[in-house]
């Protein structure tokens, strides 16, 4: 049986809930008509184009025509040969039909192997879908991530040009140092290069989501979307490791795959061992001038395995099998390896977030909020107010980053288990809210 592509995509879709989308000629894009692009596109619909158009991805899921073809070339039945010898001269004029026998008992296994091959190529397109949709995900992330550096660079960059400004009028009152200002005004450079940096890195990450999308060369923008992206909620207490390694190794499909890929060579290894006498029919075999007029009469004809019995051929199969074998080992343990690996990066991100959410940035919060009630009162000068407003960006920045990379972490183990690790959504926001930068007059905080 061929394997089509509604086989790939049914298996696709019960592992992660998106399917494969009608087949288009190459070039055309298509799009599910639940995806909105005009309010921002979010993961769940970016993972639907990309499964849809991934031009990477369509390309190898025409190897499935190929496998077709392969079936049908399989089953063909060997068209008989005719061999005549023309009457010229004293020669009687002899005509012969040959007719394949060997394809009764070759036949069979060679539809056999082209069935599993085909078979193989579905489990292995099932694993690209999988790798697909980890793909877009990842750098739907990063998409994501650089739009948040570029909106914290900007209020950083404000606040460094805040400090500059004040530190400006302190000179001119001669309350400061030539020297300190330099340093000052450095930074504000800084800031204003680092929001340049920021604003490439977006475009750069939106440039790469748009081909994993598939979508590079069309007209559609890619916008964010105004409301707080969606949290994947899975949680450490919820996993349990040796479970997660057995699923792995008992069903992914590019294990299935490599299974698949033994049994086949060991057909092949079968037809070597069975296509040694080549054996054909002849139906009849016809002389015009015999005794009795014409004479016609069957025969066969078949190679004598006098000098060799394919043994170079069997050879070659066995040691395919062979080599088929040793790489389902590898690929066992490979991914056994990955998901322990992205488990181990799960929890550690899943570590980070909760350091920087529920210590480090209430923390920093709470200095922002006293600093500001100390100056109010006089008692803290105007630097420390925005000494402390920058520590809570850089730590909003850094609680974004392990945000993003426990998503990352959550998307990798997905790909190494072979299927969603929760079903359900949070809707908690992927951050906390960002403190407005203080708006002090620089008048009052020189005088």
């Amino acid at each position: 049986m061929h394997h089509l592509r509604c086989h790939v995509s049914g298996d696709v879709l019960t592992r992660t809930g998106y399917d494969l989308g009608p087949p288009t000629p190459a070039s055309d894009l298509v799009f599910d008509e639940w995806v909105i692009w005009e309010d921002g596109i979010s993961e769940e619909e970016a993972v639907a184009v990309g499964l849809w158009n991934n031009p990477a991805y369509q390309e190898l899921l025409a190897d499935l025509d190929i496998t077709q073809a392969d079936i049908i070339q399989a089953a063909q039945l060997q068209n008989p040969q005719v061999t005549t010898m023309f009457p010229i001269s004293a020669k009687q004029w002899e005509f012969a039909l040959l007719v394949p026998l060997d394809v009764l008992y070759l036949r069979p296994v060679r539809v056999s192997a082209a069935e599993l091959e085909s078979r193989r190529v579905a489990e292995r397109l099932a694993q690209d879908g999988l790798n697909v949709v980890r793909d877009i995900r990842l750098a739907y992330i990063d998409w994501q991530l650089s739009i948040q550096r570029v909106q914290l660079a900007e209020q950083g960059a404000a606040l460094r040009n805040e400090v500059a400004r004040i530190a400006e009028a302190r000179l001119a009152a001669g309350d400061v140092a030539e020297l300190d200002v330099s340093a000052v005004r450095l930074d504000a450079l800084v800031g204003t290069g680092e929001v340049s940096r920021t604003a490439r890195d977006a475009d750069l990450a939106r440039e790469r989501l748009r081909y994993i999308l598939g979508i590079q060369l069309s007209d559609v923008s890619l916008i964010s979307p105004s409301s707080p992206p969606t949290r994947r909620a899975a949680y450490a207490e919820d996993l349990d490791l040796p479970s997660l390694v057995n699923e792995a190794v008992s069903s992914r499909p590019d294990l299935r795959a490599v299974e698949l890929a033994v049994f086949a060579a060991e057909e092949r290894s079968e037809l070597a061992r069975r296509n040694i006498w080549q054996v054909a029919g002849i139906l009849p075999d016809i002389n015009s001038r015999g005794f009795k007029g014409f004479e016609a009469g069957p025969g066969l004809r078949f190679t004598v395995p006098l000098f060799h019995q394919n043994q170079g051929q069997i050879a070659q199969a066995e040691a395919d099998a062979e080599r088929l074998r040793r790489q389902y080992v590898n690929r066992r343990d490979l991914a056994a390896w990955e998901v322990r690996q992205a488990y181990i990066q799960f929890l550690q991100a899943q570590t980070d977030l909760k350091l920087w959410r529920d210590q480090i940035l209430p923390q920093a919060d709470q200095a922002v909020t006293s600093s500001r009630s100390a100056l109010e009162e006089d008692r803290v000068s105007l630097l420390l107010v925005l000494e402390t407003t920058r520590q809570l960006l850089n730590a909003q920045q850094r609680e974004r980053e392990s945000e993003a990379q426990l998503r990352r972490s959550i998307a990798e183990l997905e790909r190494s288990v072979g299927r969603p690790l929760t079903d359900t959504m949070a809707n908690a926001p992927m951050h906390s809210e960002m403190l407005p930068i203080p708006q002090v007059d620089v008048r009052e905080a020189t005088r």
